[in-house]
C-alpha cells in the first residue's frame, strides 16, 4: 500500500550563532554565504556570526545547517530561533484578501 504525502508547503527560517576559529573567520563567512538561503546579519568583535537559514522543510533546513556546521573552522553552531510557516495558509489569506478587494 502506497501512502502519499499530503503535507502543505512549508517555509522554514532559523537563526543561529556560529563560533568560528578566528583565524578562519573569513573562510567560515564564505561558507555560510555560499549556502542557498543563508544570510549573515552580524559579526561581533569576538568573531561570533549571527545568521539565518531558510528552507522548504526540516530536512532541507538541516542539510543546509549541516553544510555549515561541519566546516573545519567552526567550533560551535547554536540555534536561536526556528519558525515554520504554512505557505498554503498564506495563499488562502491572499485569495480571501483579493476577493474582499475586488468586491469593494
Amino acid at each position: 500500500m502506497t501512502q502519499k504525502n499530503h503535507r502543505a508547503p512549508e517555509y522554514h527560517v532559523a537563526s543561529l550563532v556560529a563560533s568560528p576559529i578566528l583565524a578562519q573567520l573569513e573562510e567560515v563567512k564564505a561558507v555560510i554565504t555560499s549556502v542557498e538561503g543563508a544570510e549573515i546579519h552580524a559579526v561581533s568583535d569576538e568573531g561570533k556570526i549571527v545568521f539565518t537559514v531558510e528552507g522548504t522543510g526540516f530536512k532541507d533546513l538541516d542539510k543546509k545547517i549541516d553544510i555549515i556546521r561541519v566546516h573545519k573552522g567552526i567550533l560551535n553552531v547554536s540555534p536561536v530561533y526556528h519558525q515554520v510557516l504554512d505557505e498554503s495558509a498564506d495563499e488562502k489569506a491572499k485569495e480571501q484578501y483579493s476577493e474582499v478587494t475586488i468586491k469593494k
